[in-house]
């Protein structure tokens, strides 16, 4: 068996049957249904794994560059595993002035992350937004699936480690079978 330097250990561990359920569901291979089927396979695993591209290849009769180039083009689309929250800073106009950039600086100077980067625990992954539509609370960001409004960067850390700490408290069971 071929093995990919570029696939890691844990991506070569990924159930492949969400993927072939929703191949299964197409009603052909036309590439029309490319760009939702990749987004269908994300919501599955958070990013799209190699091994799950592999057989999206395959069904839709597309070469790893056309389907890298469709990736590329849609910043919605990942190939890389995010952290568990996306904190999607807006940098609209309002935001901007209003202290964006010094959020920005603060999450890297503490996370070392820049946007499009997840930091070393995986905890988090900094995006930036044209816009959020909400320029009368600016700045704001949305982080996971909560939106901040009127942020006061001296406090953005504050806000952060509420999700740290969500994350420390999550308890590990283990089954006993």
């Amino acid at each position: 068996m071929e093995t990919n330097p570029l696939v890691t250990e844990e991506e070569e561990q990924i159930d492949l049957a969400p993927t072939e359920e929703i191949i299964k569901k197409l009603p052909d291979n036309s590439r029309g249904y490319l760009i939702p089927t990749l987004d269908k396979v994300q919501n599955v695993y958070r990013f799209l794994p190699d091994p799950a591209m592999e057989l999206l290849m395959e069904f839709f009769n597309v070469s790893r560059a056309e389907i890298y180039g469709v990736i590329s083009f849609y910043p919605q689309l990942r190939i890389t595993e995010p952290g568990k929250y996306i904190i999607k800073l807006c940098y609209g106009t309002a935001c901007f002035v209003k202290g964006a950039p010094i959020i920005n600086e603060k999450i890297h100077d503490k996370y070392h992350i820049k946007p499009g980067e997840t930091d070393k625990s995986k905890l988090f992954t900094l995006q930036t937004a044209s816009c959020l539509g909400n320029c009368g609370a600016a700045p704001m960001a949305i982080i996971g699936e909560d939106t901040y409004g009127t942020i006061d960067p001296e406090k953005t850390f504050d806000i952060l480690s509420e999700y740290k700490m969500d994350d420390e408290e999550t308890p590990v069971t283990e089954e006993v079978g």
